[in-house]
Protein backbone atom coordinates (compact mmCIF):
# COMPACT_ATOMS: atom_id res chain seq x y z
CA UNK A 1 0.00 0.00 0.00
CA UNK A 2 2.94 2.25 1.23
CA UNK A 3 4.49 1.43 -2.26
CA UNK A 4 1.74 2.43 -4.29
CA UNK A 5 0.94 5.46 -2.32
CA UNK A 6 4.69 6.72 -3.21
CA UNK A 7 4.62 5.82 -6.59
CA UNK A 8 1.17 7.43 -7.57
CA UNK A 9 2.41 10.72 -5.86
CA UNK A 10 6.12 10.22 -7.42
CA UNK A 11 3.70 10.45 -10.79
CA UNK A 12 1.53 12.78 -9.83
CA UNK A 13 4.55 15.16 -8.89
CA UNK A 14 6.07 14.20 -12.10
CA UNK A 15 3.22 16.05 -14.32
CA UNK A 16 3.18 18.85 -12.15
CA UNK A 17 1.78 21.16 -14.31
CA UNK A 18 -1.18 18.68 -15.65
CA UNK A 19 -1.74 17.73 -11.74
CA UNK A 20 -1.88 21.35 -10.91
CA UNK A 21 -4.69 22.28 -13.31
CA UNK A 22 -6.42 19.27 -12.18
CA UNK A 23 -6.57 20.15 -8.68
CA UNK A 24 -7.32 23.34 -9.57
CA UNK A 25 -10.40 22.52 -11.16
CA UNK A 26 -11.45 20.05 -8.79
CA UNK A 27 -11.15 22.83 -5.86
CA UNK A 28 -12.54 25.27 -7.80
CA UNK A 29 -15.80 23.14 -7.94
CA UNK A 30 -15.53 21.84 -4.52
CA UNK A 31 -15.50 25.98 -3.70
CA UNK A 32 -18.37 26.55 -5.46
CA UNK A 33 -20.24 23.77 -3.94
CA UNK A 34 -19.88 24.68 -0.65
CA UNK A 35 -20.81 28.68 -1.31
CA UNK A 36 -23.93 27.27 -3.21
CA UNK A 37 -24.88 24.73 -0.57
CA UNK A 38 -23.94 27.55 2.36
CA UNK A 39 -26.15 30.24 0.60
CA UNK A 40 -29.19 27.53 -0.03
CA UNK A 41 -28.89 26.34 3.79
CA UNK A 42 -28.82 30.47 4.90
CA UNK A 43 -31.96 31.11 2.62
CA UNK A 44 -33.66 28.22 4.02
CA UNK A 45 -33.44 28.96 7.73
CA UNK A 46 -33.82 32.44 7.11
CA UNK A 47 -37.16 31.71 5.80
CA UNK A 48 -38.56 29.16 8.34
CA UNK A 49 -36.92 31.46 11.39
CA UNK A 50 -38.55 34.86 10.08
CA UNK A 51 -41.90 32.87 8.86
CA UNK A 52 -41.85 31.40 12.31
CA UNK A 53 -41.14 34.53 14.47
CA UNK A 54 -44.09 36.88 12.31
CA UNK A 55 -47.10 34.04 11.85
CA UNK A 56 -46.81 30.47 13.22
CA UNK A 57 -44.80 29.94 15.82
CA UNK A 58 -42.54 27.03 16.48
CA UNK A 59 -46.00 25.31 17.85
CA UNK A 60 -49.49 26.01 17.84
CA UNK A 61 -53.02 24.61 19.48
CA UNK A 62 -56.00 25.55 17.84
CA UNK A 63 -58.83 23.42 16.84
CA UNK A 64 -59.09 20.57 13.71
CA UNK A 65 -59.90 22.23 10.50
CA UNK A 66 -58.96 26.16 11.44
CA UNK A 67 -55.65 25.47 9.26
CA UNK A 68 -57.60 25.24 6.19
CA UNK A 69 -60.63 27.61 7.01
CA UNK A 70 -59.65 30.27 9.20
CA UNK A 71 -63.25 31.10 10.36
CA UNK A 72 -65.02 32.49 13.85
CA UNK A 73 -66.82 28.90 13.88
CA UNK A 74 -62.94 27.26 14.48
CA UNK A 75 -62.27 29.11 17.85
CA UNK A 76 -62.04 27.44 21.16
CA UNK A 77 -62.41 27.78 24.78
CA UNK A 78 -59.14 26.96 26.35
CA UNK A 79 -59.39 25.20 29.48
CA UNK A 80 -57.11 25.43 32.93
CA UNK A 81 -55.59 22.25 31.38
CA UNK A 82 -53.99 23.60 28.25
CA UNK A 83 -52.61 26.98 30.16
CA UNK A 84 -51.21 24.18 33.03
CA UNK A 85 -49.38 22.59 30.52
CA UNK A 86 -47.76 25.39 28.66
CA UNK A 87 -46.28 26.31 32.10
CA UNK A 88 -45.33 23.19 32.81
CA UNK A 89 -44.13 21.82 29.68
CA UNK A 90 -39.77 22.07 29.19
CA UNK A 91 -38.84 23.95 26.48
CA UNK A 92 -41.31 26.35 26.28
CA UNK A 93 -39.88 29.67 26.15
CA UNK A 94 -43.42 31.81 25.69
CA UNK A 95 -46.81 31.81 24.58
CA UNK A 96 -49.62 33.98 23.63
CA UNK A 97 -53.17 33.72 22.37
CA UNK A 98 -54.43 34.56 19.41
CA UNK A 99 -58.14 35.72 17.58
CA UNK A 100 -57.81 35.12 13.63
CA UNK A 101 -60.46 36.58 11.66
CA UNK A 102 -60.44 36.83 8.22
CA UNK A 103 -61.67 40.74 6.75
CA UNK A 104 -61.60 43.68 5.26
CA UNK A 105 -59.65 47.13 6.05
CA UNK A 106 -60.49 50.38 4.52
CA UNK A 107 -59.43 53.97 4.33
CA UNK A 108 -60.87 56.84 2.45
CA UNK A 109 -58.38 55.93 -0.44
CA UNK A 110 -58.52 51.96 -0.61
CA UNK A 111 -58.89 48.79 0.63
CA UNK A 112 -57.43 45.55 1.58
CA UNK A 113 -58.27 41.80 2.54
CA UNK A 114 -56.80 41.15 5.36
CA UNK A 115 -56.10 38.44 8.40
CA UNK A 116 -57.31 40.40 11.48
CA UNK A 117 -55.04 38.59 14.42
CA UNK A 118 -56.26 39.88 17.88
CA UNK A 119 -52.89 39.73 20.56
CA UNK A 120 -52.14 40.17 23.81
CA UNK A 121 -49.48 42.71 23.92
CA UNK A 122 -47.39 41.37 26.66
CA UNK A 123 -47.80 37.93 25.85
CA UNK A 124 -46.92 38.48 22.35
CA UNK A 125 -43.54 40.17 22.44
CA UNK A 126 -42.91 36.48 23.72
CA UNK A 127 -43.36 34.82 21.21
CA UNK A 128 -43.38 36.73 17.82
CA UNK A 129 -41.03 39.82 16.42
CA UNK A 130 -43.50 41.93 16.04
CA UNK A 131 -42.61 44.05 18.47
CA UNK A 132 -38.66 43.95 17.18
CA UNK A 133 -39.84 45.06 13.47
CA UNK A 134 -41.73 48.26 14.48
CA UNK A 135 -41.10 51.76 13.14
CA UNK A 136 -39.98 54.02 15.31
CA UNK A 137 -41.21 57.73 12.88
CA UNK A 138 -44.18 59.45 12.91
CA UNK A 139 -45.35 58.43 16.80
CA UNK A 140 -45.34 54.95 15.82
CA UNK A 141 -45.96 52.97 18.99
CA UNK A 142 -46.79 49.38 19.83
CA UNK A 143 -50.01 47.93 21.38
CA UNK A 144 -50.63 47.97 24.84
CA UNK A 145 -53.85 47.87 25.80
CA UNK A 146 -55.64 44.66 24.59
CA UNK A 147 -59.17 46.40 24.81
CA UNK A 148 -58.56 49.45 23.33
CA UNK A 149 -59.46 50.66 19.46
CA UNK A 150 -56.02 50.51 17.67
CA UNK A 151 -54.31 48.67 15.08
CA UNK A 152 -51.15 47.67 13.87
CA UNK A 153 -50.44 47.92 10.28
CA UNK A 154 -47.23 47.89 7.79
CA UNK A 155 -45.57 50.35 6.19
CA UNK A 156 -46.32 48.81 3.25
CA UNK A 157 -50.40 48.65 3.65
CA UNK A 158 -50.27 51.94 5.03
CA UNK A 159 -48.73 53.34 2.05
CA UNK A 160 -51.54 51.60 0.06
CA UNK A 161 -54.00 52.61 2.29
CA UNK A 162 -52.81 56.23 2.34
CA UNK A 163 -52.96 56.41 6.11
CA UNK A 164 -50.21 58.28 8.93
CA UNK A 165 -49.87 57.57 12.85
CA UNK A 166 -53.15 58.81 14.41
CA UNK A 167 -55.52 58.03 11.43
CA UNK A 168 -58.67 56.04 11.46
CA UNK A 169 -59.51 52.96 9.45
CA UNK A 170 -62.49 50.72 9.25
CA UNK A 171 -62.34 46.84 9.61
CA UNK A 172 -65.18 44.76 7.90
CA UNK A 173 -65.44 40.88 8.87
CA UNK A 174 -68.14 37.98 9.46
CA UNK A 175 -68.94 37.96 13.22
CA UNK A 176 -69.81 34.62 15.02
CA UNK A 177 -73.91 35.12 14.49
CA UNK A 178 -72.63 35.28 10.49
CA UNK A 179 -73.51 39.01 10.24
CA UNK A 180 -71.01 41.61 8.59
CA UNK A 181 -69.33 43.55 11.54
CA UNK A 182 -67.63 46.39 11.23
CA UNK A 183 -65.66 48.33 13.60
CA UNK A 184 -63.47 52.32 13.27
CA UNK A 185 -59.68 51.64 14.74
CA UNK A 186 -56.82 54.32 15.11
CA UNK A 187 -53.68 53.42 13.52
CA UNK A 188 -51.56 53.17 17.03
CA UNK A 189 -47.88 52.08 14.91
CA UNK A 190 -46.56 50.35 11.67
CA UNK A 191 -44.12 47.54 11.42
CA UNK A 192 -41.72 45.97 8.26
CA UNK A 193 -41.06 42.79 8.22
CA UNK A 194 -38.85 40.96 6.05
CA UNK A 195 -41.78 38.96 5.03
CA UNK A 196 -43.39 40.42 1.89
CA UNK A 197 -46.75 38.44 2.06
CA UNK A 198 -47.52 39.08 6.16
CA UNK A 199 -46.93 42.93 4.85
CA UNK A 200 -49.84 43.05 2.76
CA UNK A 201 -51.91 40.61 4.12
CA UNK A 202 -51.89 41.13 8.08
CA UNK A 203 -52.92 43.41 10.70
CA UNK A 204 -52.76 43.80 14.44
CA UNK A 205 -55.33 44.97 17.13
CA UNK A 206 -56.28 43.94 20.75
CA UNK A 207 -57.29 40.20 21.59
CA UNK A 208 -60.15 41.53 23.23
CA UNK A 209 -61.22 44.53 21.26
CA UNK A 210 -61.58 41.87 18.42
CA UNK A 211 -63.31 39.33 20.91
CA UNK A 212 -66.22 41.97 21.61
CA UNK A 213 -66.72 43.15 18.40
CA UNK A 214 -67.17 39.76 16.80
CA UNK A 215 -69.43 38.43 19.77
CA UNK A 216 -66.66 35.91 20.38
CA UNK A 217 -66.67 36.34 24.49
CA UNK A 218 -63.21 34.36 26.08
CA UNK A 219 -63.07 31.93 23.28
CA UNK A 220 -59.69 32.06 20.90
CA UNK A 221 -58.65 30.78 17.46
CA UNK A 222 -55.18 29.66 18.84
CA UNK A 223 -52.26 29.38 21.31
CA UNK A 224 -48.58 30.16 19.59
CA UNK A 225 -45.89 28.88 20.89
CA UNK A 226 -42.19 29.72 20.50
CA UNK A 227 -39.74 27.05 22.09
CA UNK A 228 -36.70 27.08 22.92
CA UNK A 229 -35.05 25.77 19.86
CA UNK A 230 -36.66 25.14 16.68
CA UNK A 231 -35.31 21.75 17.07
CA UNK A 232 -37.64 21.60 19.93
CA UNK A 233 -40.93 22.12 18.49
CA UNK A 234 -41.91 18.69 17.94
CA UNK A 235 -41.00 17.26 21.65
CA UNK A 236 -43.01 20.43 22.85
CA UNK A 237 -45.93 19.48 20.86
CA UNK A 238 -45.39 15.54 22.45
CA UNK A 239 -45.27 17.28 26.15
CA UNK A 240 -48.33 19.33 25.61
CA UNK A 241 -50.51 17.08 23.47
CA UNK A 242 -51.95 15.10 26.79
CA UNK A 243 -53.10 18.36 28.57
CA UNK A 244 -55.77 18.63 25.54
CA UNK A 245 -58.57 17.31 26.65
CA UNK A 246 -61.31 18.23 24.28
CA UNK A 247 -60.55 15.66 20.58
CA UNK A 248 -61.16 18.26 18.18
CA UNK A 249 -58.13 20.54 19.78
CA UNK A 250 -54.81 19.76 18.71
CA UNK A 251 -51.13 20.79 18.50
CA UNK A 252 -49.72 21.55 15.79
CA UNK A 253 -45.39 21.60 14.60
CA UNK A 254 -44.26 24.68 12.45
CA UNK A 255 -43.68 21.87 10.02
CA UNK A 256 -47.01 20.19 9.72
CA UNK A 257 -48.59 24.24 9.67
CA UNK A 258 -46.39 25.24 6.47
CA UNK A 259 -46.58 22.09 4.31
CA UNK A 260 -45.92 24.69 1.08
CA UNK A 261 -42.45 25.74 2.78
CA UNK A 262 -41.71 22.79 3.62
CA UNK A 263 -42.12 21.71 -0.51
CA UNK A 264 -39.79 24.68 -1.24
CA UNK A 265 -37.18 23.50 0.93
CA UNK A 266 -37.21 19.81 -0.42
CA UNK A 267 -37.49 21.87 -4.23
CA UNK A 268 -34.09 23.94 -3.47
CA UNK A 269 -32.64 20.61 -2.14
CA UNK A 270 -33.14 18.90 -5.32
CA UNK A 271 -31.87 21.70 -7.09
CA UNK A 272 -28.81 21.09 -5.35
CA UNK A 273 -28.44 17.52 -6.78
CA UNK A 274 -28.43 18.71 -10.09
CA UNK A 275 -25.56 21.17 -9.34
CA UNK A 276 -23.69 17.78 -7.80
CA UNK A 277 -24.21 16.29 -10.77
CA UNK A 278 -22.59 19.26 -12.97
CA UNK A 279 -19.83 19.30 -10.38
CA UNK A 280 -20.18 14.95 -10.77
CA UNK A 281 -18.89 15.46 -14.26
CA UNK A 282 -16.85 17.71 -14.55
CA UNK A 283 -14.71 16.34 -12.29
CA UNK A 284 -15.14 12.94 -13.55
CA UNK A 285 -14.00 14.97 -17.13
CA UNK A 286 -11.19 16.47 -15.56
CA UNK A 287 -9.20 13.02 -13.96
CA UNK A 288 -10.67 10.52 -16.25
CA UNK A 289 -8.70 12.92 -18.95
CA UNK A 290 -5.62 13.59 -16.91
CA UNK A 291 -5.47 10.23 -15.79
CA UNK A 292 -5.74 8.84 -19.81
CA UNK A 293 -2.77 11.36 -20.89
CA UNK A 294 -0.48 10.04 -18.11
CA UNK A 295 -1.01 6.45 -19.09
CA UNK A 296 -0.33 7.02 -22.76
CA UNK A 297 2.66 9.18 -21.64
CA UNK A 298 3.73 6.65 -19.59
CA UNK A 299 2.76 3.50 -22.12
CA UNK A 300 6.79 2.43 -22.39
CA UNK A 301 7.03 2.76 -18.56
CA UNK A 302 4.24 0.57 -17.75
CA UNK A 303 5.48 -1.95 -20.22
CA UNK A 304 8.49 -2.67 -18.38
CA UNK A 305 7.04 -2.70 -15.26
CA UNK A 306 4.85 -5.41 -16.51
CA UNK A 307 7.94 -7.34 -17.70
CA UNK A 308 9.76 -7.44 -14.78
CA UNK A 309 6.51 -9.14 -13.44
CA UNK A 310 3.97 -6.52 -11.88
CA UNK A 311 0.90 -8.27 -12.28
CA UNK A 312 -1.82 -6.20 -13.94
CA UNK A 313 -3.71 -5.38 -10.77
CA UNK A 314 -1.18 -3.88 -9.25
CA UNK A 315 -0.99 -1.23 -11.92
CA UNK A 316 -4.61 -0.96 -11.99
CA UNK A 317 -3.96 -0.04 -7.90
CA UNK A 318 -1.43 2.37 -8.81
CA UNK A 319 -3.54 4.02 -11.33
CA UNK A 320 -6.40 4.23 -8.87
CA UNK A 321 -3.76 5.32 -6.12
CA UNK A 322 -3.24 8.73 -8.30
CA UNK A 323 -6.42 9.72 -9.55
CA UNK A 324 -7.50 9.46 -6.08
CA UNK A 325 -4.56 11.17 -4.81
CA UNK A 326 -5.51 14.46 -7.31
CA UNK A 327 -9.02 14.55 -6.49
CA UNK A 328 -7.95 14.31 -2.35
CA UNK A 329 -5.77 16.97 -3.06
CA UNK A 330 -8.54 19.16 -4.85
CA UNK A 331 -10.89 18.42 -2.40
CA UNK A 332 -8.73 19.40 0.69
CA UNK A 333 -7.97 23.08 -0.97
CA UNK A 334 -11.74 23.16 -1.97
CA UNK A 335 -13.20 22.38 1.34
CA UNK A 336 -10.80 24.55 3.44
CA UNK A 337 -11.29 27.46 0.82
CA UNK A 338 -15.12 26.96 1.27
CA UNK A 339 -15.00 26.32 4.68
CA UNK A 340 -13.01 29.36 5.82
CA UNK A 341 -14.74 31.90 3.16
CA UNK A 342 -18.63 30.44 4.39
CA UNK A 343 -17.43 30.87 8.18
CA UNK A 344 -16.40 34.43 7.00
CA UNK A 345 -19.78 35.22 5.33
CA UNK A 346 -21.41 33.46 7.99
CA UNK A 347 -20.54 36.44 10.59
CA UNK A 348 -20.52 39.02 8.44
CA UNK A 349 -23.49 38.11 5.89
CA UNK A 350 -24.36 38.99 2.11
CA UNK A 351 -26.03 42.55 2.12
CA UNK A 352 -28.67 42.21 -1.40
CA UNK A 353 -29.89 45.30 -0.40
CA UNK A 354 -30.39 46.19 -3.78
CA UNK A 355 -32.63 43.14 -4.18
CA UNK A 356 -34.62 43.85 -0.74
CA UNK A 357 -37.96 43.78 -2.71
CA UNK A 358 -37.16 40.49 -4.25
CA UNK A 359 -35.90 38.65 -1.23
CA UNK A 360 -39.21 39.61 0.93
CA UNK A 361 -40.67 37.98 -1.34
CA UNK A 362 -39.32 35.18 -0.55
CA UNK A 363 -39.25 35.68 3.20
CA UNK A 364 -35.45 35.81 4.05
CA UNK A 365 -34.45 39.23 4.54
CA UNK A 366 -32.15 41.93 2.07
CA UNK A 367 -29.02 40.45 4.12
CA UNK A 368 -28.20 36.37 3.85
CA UNK A 369 -26.07 34.69 6.95
CA UNK A 370 -24.49 31.30 4.65
CA UNK A 371 -24.34 28.80 6.88
CA UNK A 372 -22.30 25.54 6.32
CA UNK A 373 -22.74 22.49 7.92
CA UNK A 374 -21.24 19.22 8.38
CA UNK A 375 -23.48 17.17 6.38
CA UNK A 376 -22.40 19.79 3.28
CA UNK A 377 -18.62 19.16 4.08
CA UNK A 378 -18.91 15.61 4.16
CA UNK A 379 -21.56 15.37 1.47
CA UNK A 380 -18.87 17.28 -0.45
CA UNK A 381 -16.14 15.05 0.55
CA UNK A 382 -17.65 11.91 -0.71
CA UNK A 383 -19.00 13.09 -4.10
CA UNK A 384 -15.40 14.33 -4.89
CA UNK A 385 -13.53 11.00 -3.54
CA UNK A 386 -15.81 8.75 -5.90
CA UNK A 387 -16.32 10.55 -8.99
CA UNK A 388 -11.97 10.73 -8.77
CA UNK A 389 -12.69 7.15 -8.13
CA UNK A 390 -14.74 6.23 -10.88
CA UNK A 391 -13.06 8.38 -13.32
CA UNK A 392 -9.65 6.47 -13.12
CA UNK A 393 -11.42 2.86 -13.42
CA UNK A 394 -11.28 3.04 -17.01
CA UNK A 395 -7.73 4.45 -17.36
CA UNK A 396 -6.26 2.07 -14.56
CA UNK A 397 -8.63 -0.80 -16.78
CA UNK A 398 -6.69 0.50 -19.89
CA UNK A 399 -3.14 0.39 -18.55
CA UNK A 400 -3.40 -3.34 -16.97
CA UNK A 401 -4.39 -4.90 -20.16
CA UNK A 402 -1.39 -3.12 -21.67
CA UNK A 403 0.78 -5.82 -23.70
CA UNK A 404 4.75 -5.83 -22.81
CA UNK A 405 5.74 -6.68 -26.25
CA UNK A 406 3.29 -3.87 -27.68
CA UNK A 407 4.79 -1.42 -24.96
CA UNK A 408 8.63 -1.75 -25.58
CA UNK A 409 7.86 -0.89 -29.27
CA UNK A 410 5.64 1.75 -28.36
CA UNK A 411 7.46 4.77 -29.91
Amino acid sequence: MIIYLKLSWRNVWRNKRRSLIVISSIAIGVFFMLISMALVNGMNYQMIDNTISTSLGHVAIHKKGFDDNMKISYSFNADSGIYEGLNNTPGIAGWAPRVKVQGIVRSSEASQGVMITGIEPGKEKGVSDIFNYMLNTDGSEFLDNPAAGDVLISEQLAKKLDVVTGDRIVIMFQDSRDEIAGEALTVRGMFRSPVDSFDKYVIFTGIKKLQKAAGMNDRISEISIRTDTRDESTVVKSGISPFIKDPEVQALTWQEMAPSMMSAIRLYDAMMFIFFGIIFITVIFSVANTMIMAVMERFHEIGVMKCIGTRPLNIFIMIIFEAVNLGLAGMAAGLLAGTVFNVVLGATGIDLSLFSESMRIWGTGSVIYPLIMFKDIAAAAVIVFLTAFLAAIYPAYKAAKIKPLEALNYI
